[in-house]
């Protein structure tokens, strides 16, 4: 296993932010990403639509990013910068290792 100093950046968006989203990293990292749909229910529910209220939860596209140490903050102020929106949501983690089984 690798040991280096990363991060992993998450991003939650409305799934009609995806194709700006996606381009925007695409330009930024050169990381890559992985990019998912999912749902889920928590702050911010008073904006979901009607279906979404029924169902209890919303649609929203999920991203990893993998970064190393201290690119995280310049690509959230990049992202910022572009697709000003209070409904994307993100978090950064350490990641403890990394690295490829062959």
């Amino acid at each position: 296993m690798m040991s280096a100093a990363y991060q992993r950046l998450t991003l939650v968006a409305p799934r009609e932010l995806e194709e700006a989203l996606v381009e925007t990293l695409l330009e930024l990292t050169s990381t890559g990403f992985t990019a998912i749909n999912v749902a889920g229910h928590g702050e911010g529910f008073d904006q979901a639509g009607i279906r979404e209220r029924v169902r209890g939860r919303v649609d929203r596209l999920m991203l990893w990013l993998l970064l190393p140490d201290g690119q995280a903050d310049r690509v959230l102020a990049e992202v910022e910068k572009r697709l000003p929106h209070s409904r994307i949501v993100w978090w950064l983690e350490p990641v403890q290792a990394r690295g490829r089984l062959a």
